[in-house]
């Protein structure tokens, strides 16, 4: 049987629990999780920026001999145009999370999401 002091000590460890995971969730929405998004063109980075919420824009990569439409919103970014032949970069969709990329290999572009801190994968198997 509980007494009145156990049912007070509960309500208080519940509620600094779930303060604690509001706090954590709004460190997430606020920061985005200090993630970046790294374009890279040949090995070489032409743009970097952070990916955050109420971030939009696009810019186009490219020159004569083929093009790419990099867009990013809500948190996240894709390739939403391009014209290779394969379209596996528009295809491949939006990405958000660290370390996922989209490589376009025509023109060897790759948009690559870097968090800020270390990834709670250990390693990944192919």
């Amino acid at each position: 049987m509980l007494t009145k002091g156990d049912k007070w000590l509960v309500m208080v460890l519940l509620s600094i629990a779930l303060a604690g995971v509001g706090l954590h969730m709004y460190y997430i929405a606020a920061n985005g999780q200090g993630q970046t998004v790294i374009i890279t063109v040949n090995g070489q980075t032409v743009k970097t920026f952070p990916l955050r919420q109420g971030y939009v824009g696009e810019f186009r990569l490219g020159d004569d001999h083929g093009y790419n439409i990099i867009e990013y919103s809500g948190g996240r970014v894709r390739v939403r145009e391009a014209d290779c032949p394969d379209q596996i970069c528009v295809n491949s969709g939006w990405i958000s999370m660290s370390p996922q990329q989209i490589v376009c290999l025509p023109y060897r572009v790759v948009v690559k999401v870097v968090a800020g801190v270390p990834a709670d994968v250990d390693d990944i198997a192919r």
